[in-house]
């Protein structure tokens, strides 16, 4: 085997895992809160016109990755429908939104561990404990892929299962009289509702980093994906309905991040908060492993090519994982926890910022289907969900200016990057021989560097 080609090995089973621990954290526990205060019963209408565009949006990435299994995920969709130095400028964005915004899920896993622990620590404390479950996720991706998605697999059921346990428990505690009026807030609400709950179903893009990995992609995305949202899907409405029929809709800012505990109050009669606490820490846990690991193989391809330093894409002999690009993710990250830090600011300023910047890498992945994907029902499938993103952009606010700011860096990057390779070609073997001998020449040579003068036939025989 290559010294940097990783070794496909997972199946269905392990990339359900993947998608379900990629995609569920806030958007189970701490979204359903927020988005019902935002818009009362108008909230259930927006997760299911998103469950619904789900399954399509996911379908285009996994088709996508079943026709391109690199780990360089929606970069290399862009190379190959719009070129190499388009390629490369997404590649440069997707990796400084993943760095910039991946923070999030564990600094809200730590906060939820001091809540459990140390209720009433700082803000700082807890942007500690976030950058400790964050280096946590990154020492158990060193351990391999295989150890990684057991430790995965075997807390996900138990979680998932502790979840589905509150809801049933919880639910006939509801009363169906919160379900009116319908639209508390007016219908433009609806906007606002849709863009919080969609940050929840981010994660389904970051299958295609791993799809190098994945054994016969065209058989197990599919099948994947379809399981995926399928499990998503009832999690998601389930746990929004029951907050619509237990929950009151004025919670303030502190009972939105600890709604789950109320349900977990109705359903067992008694106040759990430490045990609410732990679960949900535990489930954004395996939310930040899961984004650790997807990140790793786009810094892992994207030192194949050379974009980042070649040493990142040394592969461990050992537990075949590109160890050196898991590594890269602590100074990577390390950047975004510090500005959080000197500045004591916490992660809803990401969450705010990054939003705008998920949607831009999802719109260059289905523009780049339209090229890539020409015939079949999947054509329309992409024309629709390319339709829905550019019509929520408008929507993101501040948002845009960061992620148009991250664009143009991206793009600045890549143009260093080509006047670098440009003046090596120039100076390639060749120059070097030449600047080699030139350096040996008398010093009254260098103005002789013109060839030589070459007479005609007829002067050499008039001399």
């Amino acid at each position: 085997m290559a010294a940097n080609v990783l070794r496909r090995h997972i199946g269905v089973p392990g990339l359900v895992v993947h998608y379900l621990t990629s995609v569920l954290g806030v958007g189970l526990l701490v979204i359903p809160v927020l988005a019902w205060t935002t818009a009362g019963p108008l909230s259930l209408l927006a997760w299911g016109i998103l469950i619904v565009y789900s399954y399509p949006f996911a379908l285009v990435f996994a088709k996508l990755s079943t026709l391109h299994p690199t780990s360089k995920g929606v970069a290399q969709f862009v190379e190959v429908a719009f070129g190499r130095r388009a390629g490369r400028i997404a590649a440069l964005y997707l990796l400084m939104t993943l760095l910039a915004a991946n923070p999030v899920l564990g600094l809200i896993a730590g906060r939820y561990l001091l809540a459990a622990l140390a209720p009433g620590a700082s803000n700082r404390a807890s942007l500690a404990a976030g950058a400790l479950v964050i280096l946590g996720c990154v020492a158990l991706n060193l351990l391999g892929l295989t150890v990684s998605g057991r430790v995965q697999l075997a807390v996900l059921v138990v979680v998932v299962g502790v979840l589905c346990a509150v809801i049933v428990l919880a639910l006939p505690q509801g009363s169906t009289s919160n379900l009116g009026p319908f639209a508390p807030h007016g219908w433009p609400a609806l906007g606002d509702c849709l863009l919080i709950c969609f940050f929840g179903f981010i994660g389904w893009e970051n299958a295609a980093p791993i799809a190098e990995e994945v054994r016969d992609p065209a058989r197990t995305f599919p099948r994947g994906i379809l399981c995926a949202v399928g499990v998503v899907g009832a999690l998601y409405f389930a746990m929004a309905l029951t907050v619509a029929l237990t929950v009151p809709a004025d919670q303030s800012t502190q009972e939105q991040l600890t709604g789950f505990t109320r349900l977990l109050r109705l359903a067992t009669g008694a106040d759990h908060s430490t045990l609410g606490y732990l679960v949900a820490a535990v489930l954004l846990v395996l939310t930040t492993n899961a984004w650790c690991l997807g990140t790793s193989r786009v810094v892992f391809a994207l030192a194949r090519e050379g974009i980042v330093p070649r040493g990142l894409s040394r592969i461990s002999p050992r537990t075949r994982t590109p160890s050196r690009a898991v590594l890269a993710l602590v100074p990577g990250y390390s950047l975004t926890l510090g500005l959080l830090a000197a500045t004591d600011s916490n992660e809803s300023v990401l969450i705010k910022a990054s939003s705008a910047a998920y949607l831009l890498v999802f719109l260059l992945a289905f523009l780049s289907a339209m090229r890539l994907i020409r015939s079949g029902p999947m054509r329309w499938t992409n024309y629709l969900v390319t339709a829905v993103t550019v019509l929520m952009l408008p929507f993101m606010g501040v948002s845009v200016g960061y992620a148009a700011a991250m664009f143009a860096a991206a793009v600045l990057v890549e143009a260093w990057l080509s006047r670098r390779e440009r003046a090596r070609e120039r100076n390639g073997p060749r120059g070097a021989r030449a600047r080699d001998a030139a350096a040996h020449l008398p010093p009254h040579t260098a103005r002789d560097t013109a060839p030589p003068h070459h007479h005609p036939p007829h002067d050499r025989r008039k001399r």
